[in-house]
């Protein structure tokens, strides 16, 4: 299965705020983008939009061609089982434990799987992602925001999803768990071509070099390269006004 997702010219305001300003995106099937910005900027609004959380004002977003904004909640939710959400609050439910959380999809899924079929699954993604058996029976409330992190992480592979979306997978983690995490992510893509869309206060998160890269910057994705180089010229112009008015 691929995904193909789209944006085109997505905008999205609260009261007089506007958060993002004809956003355009492709995210062609097994192709990763991986965008920044400031906290606060909308970065997880765009990802909501993207995954059909929530409706653009204006604009259109696509999936595999389809115009989301106006279909029904339960076509959203047939079309979203190909979909992994990572959100920025790991989301768990509160009274599920670690294994619980991350077999939710496959028995909600509609897949005709007996519980040996599901408990090899889960555990096999536990095992990747350094969650031990000491931890999969306790609850959200119990565990540390690097094992929510990676509980949250495995819960979006296991159903193999074609379109991954990741907000702030990394906030919080230390660098061996995130290393950890970084390898089973792209190992999966390079295995199954599924299309990553993250946001990521770090834009080199993301190994490997062909991935779009991006700043979202006063409602808007830019690349990152013309983003940063705004900001150089920001700072130039700043130090030397400084300099100018001595």
């Amino acid at each position: 299965m691929s995904f193909n997702l789209e944006l085109r010219k997505v905008s999205f305001w609260r009261g007089e705020n506007t958060i993002l300003d004809g956003v355009d995106l492709t995210l062609p099937p097994g192709s990763v983008a991986v965008f920044g910005g400031r906290s606060g900027g909308g970065k997880s609004t765009l990802l909501e939009l993207c995954a059909g959380l929530a409706k653009p004002h204006g604009g259109a977003v696509l999936w595999n061609g389809d115009d989301i904004t106006d279909m029904s909640r339960y076509d959203l939710y047939g079309r979203r089982k190909s979909m992994g959400y990572v959100f920025q609050g790991h989301a768990l439910i509160a009274n599920h434990s670690a294994f619980d959380n991350i077999a939710l999809p496959l028995k909600c899924g509609g897949e005709d799987l007996d519980s040996d079929d599901i408990e090899k699954r889960v555990r096999s993604l536990m095992h990747k992602l350094g969650i031990g058996r000491d931890i999969e029976k306790r609850f959200p409330e119990a565990l540390s925001v690097a094992q929510l992190r990676c509980v949250a992480v495995a819960r979006a592979l296991i159903n193999e999803p074609a379109l991954l979306i990741l907000d702030e997978p990394f906030s919080g983690v230390d660098p061996v768990t995130t290393s950890m995490i970084v390898g089973v992510l792209h190992g999966y893509w390079k295995r199954g071509g599924v299309s990553v869309l993250m946001a990521s206060h770090s834009l080199g998160a993301w190994p490997e070099h062909s991935a779009q890269r991006f700043m979202l910057n006063n409602g808007r994705l830019e690349p990152a390269t013309e983003a940063f180089a705004k900001i150089r010229n920001l700072r130039h112009n700043q130090r030397y006004e400084h300099y100018a008015r001595q």
